[in-house]
């Protein structure tokens, strides 16, 4: 999306500091002021050429009534999960308000499309359920419309089973796990994870910010060309994860929603025991740990330029459906003129 490329460009993002191990130079990237200085002013003004004024679109079905009035409810999966209540039945352009729904319905779209090679779209929120009957953890269900591209008349219902703790974990972060990442009207479902099929380096406490002192050995830099490529939507989308996580305790969805877009810059990916030929294969490895680094145009306690950087490790057992991100995320640098 040329929007997509001019936010990249007009931070202008260059990867200095952060070059792939092939090229035999650092990948610390210990200092970002540079960067965000250069970028002040480029960020800033494709904000306002675009009008993102967080406004969301309204989205319209043309339907004989209220389609999402339908059988098509989501009744035969919550049957099976008797415990779960109904919030609500969403408002497609109330997307704000729902925004930590709307990141857990496109987490689970994304771990149905890595398990099935497929390549759906998120379009709006139908229905969410809630379940918070268990200690410190909240489960959702959440009923998405999904489809191959906006002009795509036959859209499908995604169901995305996701719990979610009611507090941070060990080291200040937050997790996510989907148990069921399924098309509507599928039986596909497994609720128990299986711990023993992840390799024992993607347990415990999240690791910390890369140095230069650490071995890069198994590291990729992530290319400019591909953060731009519509295909890796979900490395944006772990930026956004990350924001939510930094703010979880301080705002509400709506208002951490009101402070983007976010600008992801950089990422590096680091994997262990998984078997890819080429170092870019790691952004496809089920298990990885991705260091990030983006930028909030409107960061929501200063309202200036800020940077901010990201821990989130993603890992999967292998079940359909099933996919953990453990996120962690501090503020980096705000505006170096101010």
């Amino acid at each position: 999306m040329k929007l997509d490329r001019d936010l990249k460009l007009g931070f202008d993002g260059d990867m200095e500091g952060m070059v792939n191990e092939e090229e035999g130079k650092t990948l610390g990237c210990e200092d970002d002021t540079t960067d965000l200085k250069r970028g002040y002013d480029g960020l800033l003004e494709v904000i306002r050429k675009y009008g993102l004024d967080k406004k969301p679109k309204e989205i319209v079905r043309d339907s004989g009534g209220d389609d999402q009035s339908s059988t098509d409810d989501g009744s035969d999966c919550v049957e099976s999960l008797p415990d779960f209540d109904l919030v609500e039945k969403m408002n497609p352009s109330q997307w704000q308000i729902d925004y930590h729904f709307t990141l857990c319905s496109r987490l689970g779209l994304f771990c149905y499309n890595f398990q099935k090679g497929t390549d759906y779209n998120f379009e709006f929120l139908h229905k969410t359920y809630t379940n918070s009957e268990e200690v410190s953890i909240l489960k959702f269900l959440i009923i998405t419309e999904a489809s191959m591209s906006p002009s795509d008349s036959s859209p499908l219902r995604f169901e995305t089973l996701i719990y979610f703790p009611d507090g941070r974990i060990e080291g200040g972060g937050l997790w996510w796990e989907t148990t069921v990442c399924r098309v509507k009207g599928s039986k596909e479902a497994d609720h128990e994870w299986d711990n023993e099929a992840i390799h024992e380096w993607y347990k415990g406490e999240l690791p910390k910010w890369l140095s230069d002192d650490d071995n890069h050995q198994h590291c990729y830099v992530v290319q400019e060309s591909e953060l731009l490529d519509n295909d890796n939507w979900w490395l944006h989308l772990f930026s956004e994860f990350a924001f939510y996580t930094k703010w979880y305790e301080n705002l509400g969805p709506s208002e951490v929603a009101d402070s983007l877009p976010l600008v992801t810059q950089k990422v590096i990916v680091e994997t262990r025991g998984e078997a890819e030929r080429e170092p870019r294969e790691k952004l496809k490895a089920a298990n990885a740990v991705f260091y990030i680094s983006f930028v909030c145009g409107d960061d929501p306690l200063t309202r200036e330029v800020t940077s901010y950087r990201a821990v989130v490790r993603k890992t999967m057992d292998g079940k359909p459906g099933h996919m953990r991100l453990e996120v962690n995320c501090w503020e980096h640098l705000t505006d170096p003129r101010r």
